[in-house]
């Protein structure tokens, strides 16, 4: 059986003790069971790209532990190939030799080839090929590494030298801890409050409401999870509809719950923009450029009005396997912003803003065309059927211009059933699980967290950034749950 190396990654967060590990999982795969899903399926899962070097056939350098207990202080390197690729994971061979190892694909262990052809430090590095190979070819080193070299390297494929760049991209942030930024509330998001950064990692980062942002006296923390407090945590990608730029509460007259002195600073950066000039920032504020969105097409936006019905995966829900029939409510001064809510008798109290491009707005249609339930309104009567509805209303739906394009096919087919990756939980995100796609709906997957129930499974559209590639957890050191016991 091959070996399973832990990744190696010098700075970031401290690795936990107790996260679940895929080794299990890959070396079933080489027996031929599973399947997981590509980096490169993936939207932006990290900072930078290495859909490039996550592909067979890649060779690199990396290094050979067999020899760890007599080199002491030298690193003993030499040259393997991809075999398989899942998700960070590769599965590799020792060039020359038939020893085959796990290894993550951005452990601090893995090295461009073109080290081996810049000098070296010998007294701390050396080239040496796995022992079983040492045994047979130890007196003709030399000779043998350049015949390895010519035979089986030249002319192939090897990992770029601007991989350790790329890799030191990672530890950097957009954000730093101590910043605030606006935060929806999520038991009432019918108002927003001030938030502050406590933690990075990665895309995602834990916000929180602290007391040096709130009027009076905080919410209990046992309550509501976005308050600071003994243990709270509120993890989100920087790209969550939660999150907004200082300042977005009053630019779109939204009630904001925060002290008068934030509560004036906010109305001078309305002031500034609503007169087409730069505002004045506090050095913690994360402003509008921030967190900036594309525009959206102004014809397009034309056609956006109050009262478009579409289908909606609520992201404040507390299950999340069913859409539901929701409504523009109203239209934000913020650019491709608006106000939605879910049809029925607490669309109002319960609406909140969303930007036109998120992963959770679906055309009219699309649940009956792609085999997934659509919860009809509270207190609507009958049968539900779109086009009664929509009648009914007096009421058109949303047109599929203002909604994000549909990926192509050939990355839709890179989602199969059966599949694993990692997932958020998107009632507690604060949990990242082990999971599989159990079934396939268009854009949108089904992920069953492993050991549990169907029950507990949860939708997500394949641009989601609650969704990873197994080895997103133990690349930033960030806790990945051990399944559930109900298998």
């Amino acid at each position: 059986m091959s070996i399973y190396q832990k990744i190696v990654c010098t700075g970031g967060r401290k690795k936990p003790a107790k996260s679940y590990s895929w080794q299990s999982i890959l070396h079933e795969f080489e027996a031929g069971k599973g399947a997981f899903v590509a980096v490169n399926a993936f939207n932006n899962a990290l900072r930078v790209s290495f859909d490039d070097v996550a592909r067979e056939g890649i060779l690199f350098e990396t290094i050979v532990h067999d020899y760890d207990h007599v080199c002491d202080g030298v690193k003993c390197k030499w040259f393997a190939r991809v075999l398989k690729v899942c998700g960070f994971y590769v599965l590799s061979e020792f060039v020359g030799s038939s020893t085959r190892f796990w290894i993550h694909l951005l452990s601090d262990e893995i090295c461009p080839l073109g080290d081996s052809m810049n000098p070296i430090d010998l007294k701390t590095n050396i080239y040496a090929p796995p022992p079983n190979v040492m045994s047979l070819y130890h007196d003709d080193l030399d000779s043998f590494m350049k015949k390895t070299i010519d035979d089986e390297m030249i002319g192939e494929l090897g990992l770029s030298p601007g991989y350790d760049e790329n890799k030191e991209e990672l530890v950097k942030s957009r954000f730093r801890v101590g910043q605030r930024l606006e935060l929806l509330n999520y038991a009432t998001s019918t108002e927003i409050r001030v938030a502050r950064v406590q933690e990075v990692c990665g895309r995602r980062m834990n916000v929180l409401v602290t007391k040096k942002d709130y009027p009076g006296s905080l919410p209990n923390s046992e309550e509501d999870r976005q308050v600071q407090g003994s243990g709270t945590q509120f993890w989100i990608d920087e790209e969550s509809f939660f999150v907004f730029p200082v300042g977005f509460a009053a630019y779109n007259n939204y009630k904001l719950v925060a002290t008068e002195e934030y509560i004036q600073h906010t109305a001078k950066i309305t002031l500034a923009l609503m007169n087409g000039q730069e505002p004045e920032y506090h050095i913690d504020d994360i402003r509008f450029t921030d967190l900036s969105r594309e525009d959206v097409d102004k014809e397009k936006w034309e056609n956006m009005k109050v009262g478009l019905k579409f289908e909606l995966i609520d992201p404040l829900a507390q299950e999340f396997r069913k859409l539901n029939v929701a409504s523009v409510i109203s239209l934000c001064n913020s650019n491709g912003y608006i106000i939605v809510g879910i049809d029925g008798p607490d669309m109002n109290d319960e609406s909140f803003p969303l930007h036109i491009d998120n992963v959770f707005m679906f055309p009219v249609g699309y649940c009956e065309q792609n085999n997934l339930k659509l919860k009809k309104p509270d207190g609507y009567k009958k049968s539900f059927k779109w086009d009664e509805y929509l009648a009914a209303e007096n009421a058109q739906p949303l047109q599929i211009e203002l909604f994000r394009p549909t990926p192509p096919q050939e990355r839709l087919d890179k989602f199969q059933v059966g599949m694993r990756l990692e997932a958020a939980d998107m009632c507690e995100n604060q949990l990242i699980s082990p999971g599989r796609i159990s079934s396939i709906h268009g854009r949108i997957i089904n992920v069953n967290f492993d050991g549990w129930e169907e029950t507990f499974d949860e939708l997500y559209d394949i641009n989601s950034h609650d969704i990873f590639p197994i080895g997103w957890c133990e690349l930033h050191n960030y806790v990945l749950q051990h399944p559930g016991r109900n298998n």
